[in-house]
Order: C-alpha cells, then structure tokens, then sequence
C-alpha cells in the first residue's frame, strides 16, 4: 500500500505509520477540534476482483459490528466513510500497545490474568448476543489503554450470525491466526460463537503459561495437533499455575464445540468463581487480635471494602454508625459515602449514584441503583433497584470495577 502520510480522510490528517492490520494499514491523526489522536484504518478501495471485493465487504463489516456494540472493553469507533477510491475506519487510539507486547517481556500472575481475560470475555458476551462473533481473538487484537485496561479491537473477520449478507470467506482459506483458531476453524466446517470460547481460552492458558497449549515440529504438526492431541496439561507447561484452573481449560479447550462452555457467561462465571477463590485466599484485611473480653452485645462488627486489584482498603466503616452508605463517584460538590472517583470509577463505568451498601437488623445488603453498567456479587448481575444479602468475603462489581466485602469479628 502505498504512503498515506499527510493525506486527509474524514477531516483527520493521517499523521504516522504506527501498523498493518492485515487487509488495511494503520495511521495515527489528530482530532484538531476536540484536541486528541485517533487511530484511522485505511484500504484500497478500488477492487478489480471477487477475492478484493470480499476484502471490502469484511472492511465494511467491521465498522458496522464495532458500531454496534457499546462496551468499556470494545475499541471505540468514530465514524467510516469511503473517498478517493479508500475506505477508512476513524477510531479510538491506544497507545499502550497489545497484550501480545505485554507477553514478551511480562509475567502474569494469576489475578493479572483475570483482570485481563474477563473483561475481554464479557465484551464479546455482548457481541454474541449481537449475533456478532469476532473470530481472530488473540493478544494482538487485545490492545491494552492505560492501567492495563484491555479493549477488544480488530472486527475484520466478525461474522453476523442470522445475516442474509453472503459468506465473506474465501475458498481454502483459515479464518483466525493458526496458533489460537478452533478446530473447526482449521477444518473450515460450520463455526458459532463457541470458536471464540476456544480463543479465549487459548489466551487464557497463554497468560498462565507463556506457551501455547500445542506443538508440533512443523507448522503443519502444530496446525493438526488441536485436531488429534488433547492440549499439554497446564500444570505440566507450568507447576505453580493454580489448580483451579485446570477443569476451565479442559471445558473450554475441548475439541468439540459441544464439549466447551455453549455461552460465554458461563465461561465468565467459572472465571469470576475463581477470581473469588484467589481474593477470598488473598485480599482479607490485617484484623487486629481481638481482646480476651466479649464485647458488648449491641456491638456491630466492623466492614472493610478492600480493592481485588490492589487489595488496597477503601472503606473500614463501624456498622453502629454507618448502616446507609452510597457508593459511587462525585460530581461536583456532591460525594457520596463510598467515592470510587479516585480509584478509576469514571473509567470502569461507575454512576454516580450506583449503588447501596446498607445494613437491616445484623445483615448486610447491597442494592443497585439504577446503574447504568450493574451491580454484582460474585460475578452475577443484581436486578436495578433490587438487593442482594451479602456474605463475608464476597466480590462487589460496581461497573468493572470489583472490591471485596470483609467482616470484621
């Protein structure tokens, strides 16, 4: 393709070079009215054959699945438009690179790799209840915004389940990079959103390993092993990989779709279960030694709300007087008992009112508000407006944003 630098599309001066995304090339433009970059996607779009026309038409497909999904971890697009004989997607830029980069020179710990895969397999939960699969999950499609927050980028090979358009694959060709397409990709037979369960969970055991869960001596051993060979045994790739890992990889990397988790939510909650087991292990509070002398039987017991990611405390609050307590973000001059501003709440998604944490008789609830992203416990969505008794150590998601609720005594 040839230099696009200083060449205008949609009002953005294509500015740098900054990569290829396979049928397109990449340029970074400045946004002069609302002063930021964006990254601007680029192909030919003067098409002299069939195998260029469907180049095309996956070009166009692209912006119309990022335009309609709305999620914290989904690539934000700006607009799409055709001119000069190009086509351009206008896009949010993410200057941190990939998680491909990230696995070249990080190690990631088994709470990392949570606070990764998850979001990443809710935002395409969401997509396939679109009817949209992505079919190229890999960490290079993974781009990683600042404080590691993950976005889910590159739609050029989505699929729209129930979609009257034509097939959009060419003869003999393998949709997805080799090293993270499910078997049925390889064997170009019929594919749903479950070869992206098996993408995700590639990754997943790529995070935990920095391997690849095959071999082969050659590209074509490597290539047919997932057709033969169950997946290397994860605590054989790595021995202090946690266990509780092991059955969701055997789910989710079953060879058979009907082996793997047949939604995406489940394979999320079997993650969430294990990201509570982690910080139930891990993130309790120091608790003084308590004194020889009972206390008082009015006494309430002390709650501590303590960050999974940092397992920094953000709230020790005495039930006595703090039974009532509004968690959110503040807006102006108005902050609520619970401020999750400083803790990165407008980007996770917090409202500003989002939810109750309050205390009836000696338990303790938490209540949605309205919020616009949700409330959960321990990776289940609350209804809006309704409540949800908590337990010792249970996980609370404002937006996505998670905190531990701990009692003390």
């Amino acid at each position: 393709m040839q230099d696009l630098i200083g060449r205008t599309f949609g009002g953005y001066e294509l500015k740098e070079h900054v990569g290829a995304g396979g049928m397109a090339s990449i340029y970074r433009g400045y946004d002069e009215g609302l002063s930021r970059w964006v990254a601007i996607k680029v192909m030919d779009a003067q098409v002299s054959s069939s195998a260029e026309e469907t180049l095309l038409a996956r070009f166009r497909l692209e912006a119309q699945a990022i335009a309609k999904l709305r999620h914290p971890n989904i690539l934000t697009i700006y607009g799409y438009g055709e001119e000069d004989g190009w086509a351009y997607i206008i896009m949010e830029y993410v200057p941190g690179g990939s998680l491909e980069d990230k696995l070249e020179d990080k190690t990631f710990t088994p709470r990392d790799t949570l606070d990764i895969i998850i979001p990443v397999a809710e935002a395409l939960a969401l997509a396939h209840k679109y009817n949209i699969i992505h079919r190229d999950i890999k960490p290079a499609n993974i781009l990683m915004s600042d404080n590691d927050w993950p976005l889910l980028a590159d739609f050029g090979l989505a699929k729209m389940q129930q979609s009257n358009a034509p097939g959009l694959t060419m003869p003999g060709q393998v949709l997805g990079t080799m090293a993270y397409a499910a078997p049925e990709q390889i064997e170009e037979g019929e594919m749903d959103h479950r070869v992206d369960i098996y993408s995700v969970g590639v990754v997943l055991y790529e995070m935990l390993t920095n391997k690849l869960p095959f071999h082969g001596e050659t590209s074509f051993d490597f290539l047919m092993a997932r057709l033969t060979d169950p997946p290397i045994p994860l605590l054989t790739a790595n021995p202090d990989a946690p266990e509780k890992f092991v059955s969701i990889l055997d789910v989710a990397l079953a060879q058979s779709p009907d082996g793997r988790y047949q939604t995406m939510d489940e394979f999320v909650l079997s993650l969430n279960q294990v990201r509570r087991a982690i910080a139930v292990g891990t993130s309790r509070p120091s608790i003084p030694p308590q004194s020889s002398t009972p206390p008082a039987p009015s006494r309430q017991p002390k709650i501590h709300l303590c960050l999974t990611a940092t397992q920094k405390t953000i709230l020790t609050a005495d039930s006595n007087s703090q039974a009532n307590m509004i968690i959110g973000r503040a807006f102006k001059n108005r902050v609520p008992d619970i401020d999750l501003g400083p803790h990165g709440a407008a980007k996770a998604g917090v409202s500003r009112q989002h939810s109750r944490l309050l205390r009836i008789g000696n338990d303790w609830f938490v209540e949605d508000l309205g919020s616009t992203n949700g409330t959960y416990v321990n990776g289940v969505r609350i209804g809006n407006h309704q409540m949800q008794m908590l337990q010792n150590h249970d996980l609370i998601r404002c937006g996505h944003l998670e905190f531990s609720f701990e009692l003390e005594g």
